[in-house]
């Protein structure tokens, strides 16, 4: 007498999914809140790391602002640039500037902008347009810990709507 015993071809975790991709995503929405602590954080860093002679503090309004102490004919003057942002199809946000105060010098945006992209220490992502006042922030090349990459997905300061993909290799 035989007993034959079929058991289906199936391996122990058939219920398992697994990405066949390279990077996996992770989307998440924040505020604008957070991303000052964040931004905050990261200049801090980014700033030591440089040994920068002259800081800046960026934040997250109803615009981008620009903060920083600039030296002008030897004296220091309050710096301020509030940018509007744009996000590009391809993931570059624009920053546009909107208003400017260089303590009460009327000096013309262009001036301005080559002075801080001469004497301001910007990561190699950031990239300034003195003649358009515009700043190109290229997160795409932003550099995170793990080889992670950013991708922004949405970014309305004026309704706290900022939402991103966080893209995290897996070999």
């Amino acid at each position: 007498m035989s007993i034959f015993w079929f058991s289906p071809n199936v391996p122990e975790d058939a219920g398992r999914l697994v990405s066949t991709k390279d990077m996996v995503e992770f989307s998440t929405s924040t505020n604008k809140a957070d991303l000052n602590k964040l931004i905050a954080h990261y200049l801090q860093d980014f700033q030591e790391d440089q040994d920068a002679d002259v800081t800046y503090d960026v934040y997250l309004a109803d615009d981008v602002v620009f903060k920083a102490e600039a030296k002008f004919l030897g004296q220091p003057v309050d710096l301020s640039i509030n940018f509007s942002p744009t996000l590009r199809k391809d993931g570059v946000v624009v920053l546009q500037q909107v208003d400017l105060k260089v303590g009460a010098l009327p000096l013309p945006v262009s001036y301005v902008m080559r002075y801080v992209k001469s004497q301001f220490e910007l990561p190699d992502w950031v990239t300034i347009s003195p003649r358009n006042a515009k700043i190109y922030l290229d997160v795409n090349k932003l550099k995170l810990k793990g080889g992670m990459k950013v991708r922004v997905d949405a970014l309305d300061l004026k309704k706290d709507d900022i939402s991103f993909t966080l893209l995290v290799p897996t070999e």
